[in-house]
């Protein structure tokens, strides 16, 4: 390989390695973000019961997976509305408005077909663990219990979020590692492309 070429390599190497660390290094001063989790609980009163030890025990006579799955579905779209954000900013006594609360929450169906996921994003972990609380006991407040194919449904709060103890953002480590490879590639590729050109 010609010197001037392998001097061209090296500067790019060296150009990836200092692209890398600044990445890593703004990814640190970047505020860190965290979640807060809670799980509410979509039930048909005797129907499904908790075991205590986190589990659901389901009674024979229990809807189907599909019927449940359905229902939490219409529950979760009925919780992730202005008037549950309202009050739960009520509660908490929080300045700020329903529709801030409700672009750092997001409320969807879990693996589970009878649970409903509630997620609060932000830089303050303990205010995450409040807000996600406060509006999932808002929530399973608000939502009465409803009659479907016979039966009456009710939304409790299964799992209480708890303070999460490391940010989910940034990630400077993986933020620079991910540089440098992705940078080392194209240049592995272009040394190759200099060494054999096509004719």
């Amino acid at each position: 390989m010609p010197v001037d070429l392998k001097i061209a390599v090296r500067v790019m190497v060296v150009a990836v390695v200092l692209v890398a660390v600044g990445v890593a290094g703004a990814s640190l001063l970047q505020t860190p973000t965290y979640e807060a989790s809670a799980l509410v609980l979509v039930d048909e009163g005797s129907l499904a019961q908790g075991t205590g030890n986190g589990k659901i025990q389901l009674i024979p006579l229990a809807p189907a997976p599909e019927t449940l799955r359905a229902l939490t579905q219409t529950m979760t779209d009925a919780t992730d509305n202005r008037p549950v954000a309202q009050e739960a900013i009520q509660r908490l006594g929080l300045e700020m408005s329903a529709a801030e609360l409700l672009d750092n929450l997001t409320i969807e169906q879990d693996a589970a077909p009878n649970f409903i996921a509630l997620t609060y994003e932000s830089t303050d972990p303990v205010e995450a663990t409040k807000i996600v609380n406060a509006v999932s006991e808002v929530s399973s407040e608000r939502i009465s219990p409803i009659s479907a194919v016979g039966s009456k449904f009710t939304a409790t709060v299964w799992e209480k979020a708890a303070v999460p103890e490391s940010p989910v953002s940034p990630h400077p480590l993986r933020n620079g590692l991910l540089t440098l490879g992705i940078g080392l590639v194209l240049c592995a590729a272009l040394r190759l492309a200099l060494i054999h050109p096509s004719s």
